[in-house]
This record gives C-alpha cells, sequence and structure tokens, in this order.
C-alpha cells in the first residue's frame, strides 16, 4: 500500500533528478531513493551526466549493503536492456532491493519492462503514476512520441502584456534576478529560436553568460527572406547558428552559413520540418523560443507550443503593443505550472495543452 511517506520520499527523488537538468538529456531525468530494512534513507542518487551511471545506480553505491532488504524510491521505471550502462533493473536485483516505488512507467519501447522483470523476481513493485514525476519526463515523452523537441516560449513582458520596449529605451523589462534565470536555463537547452524582427531591433547575442553552461545551445533565427544583417551578433562565433528561410529565397549572400529552407504553411513558415531536424540532426530535447510576438503567434498558430515561461514586471507599457501577449495567452488552453517571484518580477510557468502532433 502507498502511503505518504512513499509519497514524500519520491518526491525528494523528483528534487535529486532536476539537478541532472542539461547534463543527462536526451536521457530522461531521474531520482532515486533508498531506505534499508527499517526504513532510514541511506542512499540519493541521480541521473548526472548522459551515457554514464543512472540513478539507481548511484543510490546504491551510496547504500552499500544496507540496500539489502531495502526499498527503492525510483521517479522512472528502471530500465530492463543493454545501452549505454546496464540494466539498472538487474542491478537492483543483485543489491537485494525487496520493494520498488516507482514514479511512473518508462515511455520508451525499448528501455520499459523493469517493472515486470522486479516482479517475476520475487520484488513487490508500486507504481504511483505520479503527477510531478510525469511532469519530469515531459520533454522525454514527448520527442519520443511526436518525433519533435520540447518547446518553451519564453518571453519578458509589463504587467500590461506588453512585450516591445519604447525607442531609445532599455531593452530589458525584466530584472537582473530574471536575467540570471534566463541565462542559467539557457545553459541547458538544446536551442533558442527567435524571429528576424528580434536580431533587427535588438541584436542579440543569444548565448550564455555568467553562469555555468552545461551545453552550447544553437542559435536558430527564423529570417524567410534573409534579412539577417552580417554584422550580427548571432552570426559571431561564440556558438553555432542556424538560419531559416522560406523555400526560393537567394542564399548567395550566405554561403558560409548554416541554412535551412522552410515550406509556407497558412501566412507562415512551417516549422515542423525545422524541428524534426532538431531531433534528428542536433538531438535537440529542449527548445526555448525567446521571440518577439509574430513568432509565438505562429508557434501557437501551429500548436507546437508545450510550455510558457513568462517574466512579468510590475511597471505598466508606455506603448501600445502590436500583439498584447495577455490576449494571446488567454487565447490558448493552459494550466498553471508553477508561479513564483524573481526580485522584482512575476515568473509564471504554464502548460500548454493542444492536441498531439
Amino acid at each position: 500500500m502507498i502511503d505518504e511517506h512513499d509519497i514524500s520520499l519520491l518526491h525528494q527523488a523528483t528534487r535529486l533528478a532536476v539537478r541532472g537538468h542539461g547534463a543527462v538529456e536526451p536521457n530522461p531525468l531521474v531520482g532515486c531513493v533508498i531506505t534499508s530494512k527499517e526504513g532510514t534513507l541511506i542512499g540519493e542518487g541521480f541521473h548526472e551526466k548522459f551515457g554514464e551511471a543512472h540513478a539507481e545506480i548511484n543510490a546504491l553505491a551510496e547504500a552499500g549493503e544496507g540496500a539489502r532488504n531495502g526499498t527503492a524510491y525510483i521517479t522512472l521505471e528502471p530500465c530492463n536492456h543493454q545501452g549505454k550502462t546496464p540494466p539498472c533493473s538487474q542491478a537492483l536485483i543483485q543489491a537485494g532491493i525487496a520493494r520498488v516505488v516507482i514514479g511512473t512507467k518508462d515511455p520508451h519501447d525499448t528501455a520499459s519492462g523493469g517493472a515486470d522483470f522486479l516482479r517475476r523476481e520475487g520484488v513487490d513493485v508500486d507504481i504511483i503514476n505520479d503527477e510531478l514525476c510525469l511532469e519530469l519526463i515531459r520533454p522525454f515523452t514527448h520527442r519520443i512520441k511526436t518525433g519533435l523537441p520540447w518547446v518553451t516560449c519564453k518571453w519578458a513582458q509589463t504587467i500590461d502584456g506588453c512585450i516591445e520596449t519604447p525607442e531609445n529605451v532599455s531593452q530589458w523589462i525584466s530584472c537582473k534576478e530574471s536575467l540570471q534565470l534566463v541565462h542559467e536555463e539557457r545553459g541547458c537547452v538544446d536551442a533558442i529560436m527567435v524571429g528576424i524582427g528580434t536580431v533587427v531591433h535588438d541584436n542579440p547575442s543569444l548565448t550564455v553568460r555568467n553562469t555555468p553552461k552545461h551545453r552550447t545551445p544553437l542559435r536558430v533565427v527564423i529570417d524567410p527572406n534573409l534579412r539577417t544583417p552580417s554584422t550580427s551578433n548571432i552570426l559571431n562565433n561564440e556558438a553555432p547558428t542556424l538560419l531559416v528561410h522560406a523555400e526560393g529565397v537567394d542564399t548567395s549572400s550566405f554561403k558560409h552559413c548554416q541554412l535551412f529552407a522552410l515550406p509556407w504553411r497558412e501566412g507562415a513558415l512551417d516549422f515542423i520540418p525545422l524541428l524534426r531536424l532538431l531531433v534528428n540532426e542536433y538531438d535537440a530535447t529542449n527548445v526555448i523560443a525567446e521571440g518577439g510576438a509574430t513568432l509565438f503567434q505562429h508557434i501557437f498558430n501551429q500548436n507546437l507550443a508545450n510550455e510558457l515561461w513568462i517574466f512579468v514586471s510590475p511597471q505598466k507599457s508606455k506603448i501600445t503593443p502590436a500583439i498584447n501577449m495577455n490576449t494571446l495567452v488567454d487565447s490558448l488552453t493552459t494550466s498553471v505550472l508553477d508561479e513564483q517571484p524573481s526580485g522584482t518580477d512575476t515568473v509564471r510557468r504554464l502548460a500548454v495543452h493542444t492536441h498531439q502532433i
């Protein structure tokens, strides 16, 4: 029987799992907590780096002989196949674990089956389908089921929904604490996507600064007519850049750039071939779209946004935006994942509910 103590330890494992974000993808985030036969916490671990030991192995190493007849709390079903590392299900058997509490089944056909294997070997197995554990692996699950990366649309706005700043005014709406959060997340994702309007107006670098960097994200510019100025920061050597343009556009001035052509779809470039390219050629799991408002509108119209990450400043805008972000968000079906203060800002994470591609 599952009780509140079990749930508490499983959620402790989820807090461990998130520490692997940016280092383990395209693998899922996984955490594990082990208690002794008497119920004492004796081992903790998480999947720390792609290709290296999984969460269960790290937790078992810390638990040692105390794991025998103990309980393992794991956010994801233990793998049951030989991949870059041996099967974790067999490691749990060899350690003498008597009970395993699993947050959610593994959606990957090749890796799944660990729960059934453990049961056949006489281990008591409970699968909870816990919401926090499901949330941990949503980008992983989405990529498996759709062949597309997880797309998070991130922007800063005034409280009344403006994403733009007046001429000759700082381009930053959010506070320094929020900017730090953005750079920390940039250092954990595979690609950052912006529209050509953002490149022309703000000349961003789209690099990771002032924080540890787990990976260097690909800079993706949606530039239908290839208007990117040759002096743009996104064309420097600090990170790779992919210019995405419409089919049939003259590319002769961009011979030394990475280019990708997309067809038109209902007045906008069709982003699905691009997202599939990011998975298949760049091994992408997480993509952040950083604007502007027109890019977000196209992503929403194509049902490709999975999550919104909104930094809301308490100030009101001094201009009337072409697209009000509050109105745009209201047109979507969303649910709140989290809401926290960040300096003077409020940071909101919203899940976007759309049909599967």
